[in-house]
This record gives C-alpha cells, sequence and structure tokens, in this order.
C-alpha cells in the first residue's frame, strides 16, 4: 500500500514515522512563506496515516481552489487576495500613513469616480460596496487596520499571552490541533463562526479520530475562543463549551502491562545491549518514571553516591514535568534507584565524558528535550524484542501494578510515580524519605 504525497522519514525504517509532503502550485508561491506543506503525522501505521492524508490533500486542494477563484469563496482566500493586492503598492497591512498608500488610495478614488460619473448625489452616497470589489475592500480595511479577525488570529492572540509562549513543544500542538479545525471550516471570521461550526468540526473529527484525542483538541479551541472572548469583553458565548462526546472513551485502547517473563527479557536484553537507548529503558522500568522526565535528565539529577542512590526529577528549561505547574527549578520527587534502574544509572555515569552535562545528550539540549524522538526509536525496539506488542509507556503502568501486588500505600506509591492529583496538604512538611519509597520500590521489583 503507497500513499500519494506521503512517505516514510527513514525509507529503510518501516516502523519510521510517516511524512506528508506536497509542494505549493507554481502559480500560488508568492502566496506562502515557502514552496512545501510538510507534516510530520506522527505514527508509522499507513492504515492511520491514511485519513490523515486524506484530510490535509482536501484542506490545500479547497485552499488553493479557493485562491484560484473566487477570493470570495473563504475569508481565509479574501485574506490572500486582499495581501497580495496592497503589496502590489509595496503597502502591508497597517500601513495607511506610509507614503506608498496615497497611490492606492488614488486607485481606489479614481473607481468612485467611474461609478459616480457626473453625479455628485451618487458621488456623496456611494459606499465602498457599491463600486469595489471585495478584494479592493478587504484590502482597504486592511490598510487601516480594520480587518475583521479570523479563527487564525485568535489563535495568535491566545499564544501571545499565554504562559507558555515560549515554550516550542505547547505552541507546536496547539497550531497543529488548531489547524484540524481550518482544515474543516477554513479561517472563518470569529464573528462568523458558530456552534454549529463547532459541531461540524466535532463531527468531522470523531470520522477519523479516537474521542479522547478528540477531547484533547476541543480543550485547545474552547481555550483559544475564551481568551478572545476574554480579551475583546465580548458578551458572546463559547462555540466550543460543553460540547458532548457520544460514547467519549469508549474507543480508548487499554495499556497492557508487561508480564514477569517480559520484564526479565526486556532487562536481559537492555543489560546485553548496554547503551544509551537500553539504559532509558531500564530506567523507565525501575522508575515508573515518565519517558520525557528520564530523557530530560542531567547528570547531577543522578545521585550514586549516597545511601540510597536516587534520581531527581525536576523542572528544566528544556522540558516540564507534569503537575510540577512548569516552574523553573522546582523539584516534583525524587525516586529511588533499584534493580535494573540503578545498573542503567551506574552506566550512565561510568561512560559519561569530561563536561558532560546530560545524562542523554543525544535527545537533550539546553533549549529541547527530544522524547518524542525517543519513543518512536524504542517503541520499534521492544516491537522487534516481544511477541506482544508494547510501549515504553506501559512500563509505567508496569511498576504501578508492582507497587499494587505488594500492597504498597497509594499514597507511596504516587510519590514514586508522580501520580495522583496533589493538593494543598501534599506541600506541607518534606514527604516520604528516601528510605521508604526505597523499601517499598525494592520490594516491588524483587517480586517481579
Amino acid at each position: 500500500m503507497k500513499l500519494k504525497h506521503a512517505h516514510r522519514r527513514d525509507p529503510k525504517d518501516p516502523d519510521s514515522s510517516i511524512i506528508y509532503q506536497r509542494g505549493v502550485p507554481s502559480d500560488l508561491r508568492d502566496r506562502y512563506p515557502g514552496k512545501m506543506h510538510k507534516h510530520d503525522l506522527k505514527t508509522s501505521d499507513i492504515t492511520k496515516a491514511a485519513p490523515m492524508v486524506e484530510a490535509l490533500n482536501r484542506r490545500y486542494e479547497a485552499e488553493w481552489a479557493g485562491l484560484r477563484a473566487a477570493p470570495e469563496s473563504s475569508p481565509q482566500a479574501l485574506k490572500v487576495h486582499a495581501t497580495a493586492l496592497l503589496s502590489e503598492y509595496g503597502l502591508a497591512p497597517g500601513d495607511a500613513n506610509a507614503p506608498a498608500a496615497d497611490q492606492f488610495f488614488d486607485r481606489l478614488e479614481n473607481k468612485l469616480h467611474q461609478y459616480a460619473g457626473t453625479d455628485q448625489d451618487r458621488y456623496d452616497n456611494a459606499t465602498p460596496a457599491d463600486y469595489l470589489t471585495s478584494v479592493e475592500q478587504a484590502a482597504f480595511k486592511a490598510l487601516q487596520g480594520k480587518q475583521l479577525p479570523t479563527l487564525t488570529d485568535a489563535l495568535e492572540l491566545h499564544l501571545s499571552i499565554h504562559p507558555q509562549r515560549d515554550d516550542t513543544k505547547f505552541t507546536t500542538y496547539q497550531r497543529r490541533a488548531f489547524a484540524t479545525l481550518t482544515a474543516v471550516t477554513g479561517d472563518k471570521n470569529m464573528a462568523d463562526f458558530k456552534r454549529t461550526d463547532a459541531r461540524a468540526y466535532l463531527d468531522a473529527s470523531l470520522l477519523t479520530t479516537k474521542t479522547t484525542t478528540v477531547r484533547r483538541r476541543l480543550g485547545v479551541m474552547s481555550a483559544v475562543f475564551a481568551t478572545y472572548i476574554r480579551e475583546n469583553d465580548l458578551p458572546t458565548p463559547n462555540p466550543f463549551a460543553s460540547l458532548q462526546i457520544v460514547r467519549e472513551g469508549h474507543d480508548a485502547t487499554k495499556r497492557i502491562p508487561f508480564t514477569k517473563s517480559e520484564i526479565a527479557t526486556l532487562e536481559a536484553a537492555c543489560r546485553a545491549k548496554d547503551d544509551p537507548m537500553r539504559w532509558i529503558l531500564a530506567m523507565l522500568a525501575g522508575t515508573g518514571a515518565r519517558l520525557a522526565e528520564i530523557v530530560g535528565l542531567t547528570m547531577e539529577d543522578i545521585n550514586l553516591d549516597r545511601e540510597y542512590p536516587h534520581v531527581i526529577l525536576q523542572v528544566h528549561p528544556w522540558r516540564d514535568i507534569k503537575g510540577a505547574n512548569g516552574i523553573r527549578g522546582v523539584k516534583d520527587r525524587t525516586v529511588p534507584l533499584a534493580g535494573v534502574a540503578l545498573w542503567a544509572a551506574q552506566r550512565i555515569k561510568a561512560t559519561a565524558v569530561t563536561g558532560q552535562s546530560f545524562a542523554f545528550p543525544q535527545y537533550t539540549t539546553s533549549t529541547e528535550c527530544k522524547a518524542t524522538s525517543a519513543s518512536g526509536a524504542l517503541n520499534a525496539w521492544l516491537k522487534r524484542l516481544l511477541p506482544l506488542a508494547h510501549t515504553c509507556h506501559e512500563l509505567r503502568h508496569t511498576l504501578k501494578d508492582l507497587l499494587r501486588a505488594v500492597q504498597c500505600p497509594k499514597d507511596i506509591s504516587d510519590a514514586i510515580t508522580g501520580h495522583g492529583t496533589k493538593s494543598v496538604g501534599d506541600g506541607y512538611g518534606t514527604g516520604y524519605d528516601l528510605r521508604v519509597k526505597s523499601e517499598w520500590l525494592t520490594k516491588a521489583l524483587h517480586q517481579s
């Protein structure tokens, strides 16, 4: 099975993610910043990629048809045409006071004279809609800063004032999620967007996407609209508020924990391979941490010369930690190291080169933690290693079950894995010490 306008990131690796890539038609390239549209579909499954490719094709083909045909076909098309008209005069939206604007205004004035002729009354009572094309009207409004805000404008407003506006991972996800909305409805004017449009988006999304993912995306849409309504002091309701999804969660894929024999196979394979990729898996298996928490570790976060060897999971500029409120330098939790995780931590320390700052420099820099890239490679290796397809995140679920099996108290289990909702009381005191957590964690791992 082949997909047009799609290819694998690594043609030789059947487990590498599929990339959508389609060139912009030559007659429309002046309307776009680049010659190519490119999207990582974040899946290696061709059956999952197929509807995504189809949706992207529909989106771009509709957009290009609108740009080639009547500018009124969509607010986005009209906006592009208007901007292109202004650029012919060396102008951009908001340039009403620029010297070059006089030439554009002369054009409009000449059209008014042509429309009115010698009829003074007609001249005095004419409105722009009487003598200007829709593109000229839109360009005139844009030049004066009166262009109607669109969905994209609302998104940009939301991202410009959001506390996480400098977080590349956050903004990338927000833009990607929002693009699924404009692909269905077009870049409509905010004033024209109704509850029916939100429902149309919901219905279209459910045809190809699981309900849990749709719910996350609806959260993005709702937040964008809430920001726009709040910042503009509008009395209008949020069209995405309280949208219900029929049988929400019923299509979710249940996480399957590793069996004892699979854990043994995994541990043996990690020790045999003995490389950074396998150290990551070993750390996940022995700590129950999230992937980004391990991949984003610094060398100083790993402490082996203590009574209870441990790893400190804290927020860094290159990666946040879920539940830590994104406060830089704030420690979320300290997790003891035992079993295969302790072995992996020792190997990380033993093989580090002079001046090495990060535990896994191939995935982490001072500005970025590429946990998603690590996830793809690790999951592909697990798929080849074990007969039952597992993901590395299921190691977290596995440790949780191991802790339950030894009847570890829930609050201690949560202190190890970082699960659970933090209350005000959780911020009091210093929490469970390493001795307590180490005893329970060692007990859980030994019975596996």
